[in-house]
């Protein structure tokens, strides 16, 4: 494991070395808890013993010998207790006192005695530094979990820095080997519908080889509650309502009706983009500040009527009954539409400046002609909420079956192969984050995993397989 064999090398000749194993052919990175706790303390008391000595010495040199005597017995009796420590932890059991705490790559877990914290549940902000005089702590801070994982000298920030680099690039990592597992027992057909959604099933940590959660007890309950909580977030869904009312929304517009729309914005001449750049600016700042009195409206609705542009003027006129929420306001379809943009302006902080960045984006000619073919990023992410739905126990696997395969015949007729689905995926989300953000370049290294790997479902099932129904 390439990257375990560089996060030890950046800790060699350094004070965390001696606190860490190495285990390449299990993939494990085992923490020695005995010499990460107390290194630092009896390292401390020798440093302190010897400068005890050393002001003993030249006290004596200078004649105070009586005071002298007072500061040689303290001293010694520090170097002592070090030197006696480190005896004990070299040639007796001491050390097993302390239970190791590892981190399994494989399992894609850390594991403290009955603690098990999946790699998907830790976040950077877990990793906390925490700084001395002469030591640096790193530390995972979980709500599980409490511990201390490395421990370097003040001199040592360079490769500290570099340890949590490396580290967090293995936890981080999409579990693109478990991921391609293959024994789920699934059709040529299944398979096909499930690759369709592969990256964003991966890149959350689900395995592509069956509909429902991993083998495995503790892998099940795991994957269980993360499709739990990422349908409560990013999603909204609290129940089956709700999950079946994200899917109808991402197959029916989803965000390539935004993309398809900005992409309008984006053709126009670039007098008329500055004047919504600065008006959406302008009232994005606003609301941040929550500055809604007079001229707040009428900015808003000049807003509304540069976007739409011609049909303006219709759209603008359905803002202060959508502001007032009367009923019907948004019943049409130039209602439902504006309604969904404004709640997006007023409810996602990030919208407008990821909405500026995509009409920088669509100023190229050939990304805007190939605005129509991003149906791949709402229809992958459709296809894995039919499979969160059915690992938290809303869906049944059969009903899951039958929505998913007129999704994935739509996605066939669309593209040319898996590589061409791939790009258009890319370039999809590439459009919704504003810009790309710094996960771009994890989606773009999975998507070249799911191209090579010799297990991955894209090189495994052909593109043009007939996608007739084959399970009973």
């Amino acid at each position: 494991m390439g990257q375990l064999d560089a996060l030890e090398r950046a800790v060699e000749g350094t004070l965390a070395e001696g606190s860490f194993e190495f285990d390449g052919e299990e993939a494990v990175l085992r923490i020695d808890g005995s010499f990460v706790v107390t290194t630092g303390w009896f390292l401390s008391l020798g440093v302190g013993g010897v400068a005890s000595l050393i002001g003993g010495a030249v006290m004596s040199l200078t004649g105070l010998q009586d005071e002298a005597r007072w500061v040689f017995g303290p001293g010694t009796g520090l170097i002592v207790v070090s030197l006696g420590y480190l005896m004990l932890l070299r040639f007796t059991p001491l050390n097993g006192l302390w239970p190791d705490l590892e981190l399994r790559f494989a399992e894609r877990t850390l594991v403290h005695r009955r603690t098990r914290i999946p790699f998907r549940d830790l976040r950077p902000e877990h990793l906390v530094w925490k700084n001395g005089r002469f030591f640096r702590r790193l530390y995972v801070r979980h709500p599980s979990l409490r511990k201390q994982l490395a421990g370097f000298f003040d001199s040592e920030r360079r490769q500290a820095a570099e340890f949590q680099r490396r580290l967090w690039e293995l936890i981080s990592a999409p579990d693109v080997p478990g991921a391609l597992a293959h024994d789920g027992g699934l059709t040529p057909v299944q398979r096909w519908i499930v690759a369709a959604g592969a990256p964003y099933s991966a890149i959350n940590g689900f395995r592509l080889d069956r509909l429902g959660a991993a083998p495995g007890a503790d892998a099940a309950t795991a994957d269980r509650r993360a499709a739990q909580e990422l349908l409560h977030d990013p999603w909204g869904a609290y129940d089956l309502e709700q999950l079946l009312g994200a899917v109808n929304w991402l197959v029916q517009d989803g965000h390539r009706a935004d993309f398809a729309h900005d992409a309008h914005l984006a053709a126009r001449p670039p007098a008329a983009q500055e004047e919504y750049g600065t008006l959406l600016r302008e009232v994005d700042a606003l609301i941040a500040g929550d500055r809604l009195e007079p001229p707040f409206v009428e900015r808003l609705i000049e807003l509304v009527r540069v976007r739409y542009g011609d049909e303006g003027g219709s759209y603008a006129r359905l803002v202060p009954k959508l502001l007032r929420d009367e009923p019907g306001a948004d019943a049409s379809e130039e209602g439902a539409e504006l309604a969904q943009f404004l709640h997006q302006l007023f409810n996602d902080r990030n919208h407008a400046a990821e909405e500026l960045h995509r009409l920088k984006a669509l100023a190229d000619p050939e990304l805007r002609a190939n605005v129509g073919r991003f149906l791949i990023w709402d229809y992958g992410r459709a296809l894995m909420l039919y499979r969160w739905g059915y690992m938290v126990g809303w869906l049944t696997e059969e009903y899951c079956w039958e929505r998913m395969l007129p999704l994935a015949l739509d996605i066939q007729r669309r593209y040319k192969s898996w590589q061409d689905m791939a790009t258009c995926y890319l370039q999809g989300r590439r459009l919704w984050s504003g810009g790309g953000g710094k996960t771009q370049g994890e989606y773009e290294h999975l998507i070249h995993e799911l191209s090579t790997e010799a297990h991955s479902p894209w090189t495994v099932v052909p593109w043009d397989l007939d996608l007739t129904r084959d399970w009973t």
